[in-house]
């Protein structure tokens, strides 16, 4: 159950954010509270020292944003504490790598089109859950 909360807020959030470059606020407050009731519900008692280890990719993602002045969104941040809520802090950090690695070759690949068609692609910003979505369906079917 859980796990398709998750996916169904993956694909709103990755779809707001590829739209309009931000995440409503609402939907990290309302899903996040969803799975952690499903995980509460299905999953039954857990270890709440477990659960503040699965927040903390997350809590250090958005410190992150804070301090670097908003080089990395902030709600992708928010978006990895759900996940960490949702799978765990390992398959949180590898749904972190596989998108960013996804991500870095998109922009490799946009980059050496700018270059060859002479377009000004430097300062241009990339919403980063949408390549997100791909790793996540995967690691489910795994």
């Amino acid at each position: 159950m859980r796990e398709m909360l998750f996916t169904g807020f993956l694909a709103v959030a990755a779809w707001q954010d590829a739209r309009e470059k931000e995440v409503d606020a609402w939907l990290f407050v309302v899903f996040g509270g969803l799975i952690w009731f499903a995980k509460l519900c299905f999953d039954g008692p857990v270890d709440l020292g477990q659960e503040a280890v699965n927040l903390l990719p997350g809590l250090a993602m958005v410190a992150f944003s804070k301090w670097s002045g908003g080089a990395l969104g902030e709600g992708d941040g928010w978006f990895f504490v759900v996940a960490g809520v949702a799978l765990g802090w390992k398959k949180s950090i590898a749904l972190f790598c596989i998108g960013l690695f996804l991500c870095c070759a998109w922009c490799a690949a946009v980059a050496m089109w700018g270059k060859v068609h002479r377009v000004p692609v430097r300062g241009k910003t990339v919403p980063f859950l949408p390549f997100v979505l791909p790793p996540l369906l995967w690691m489910l079917t795994l």
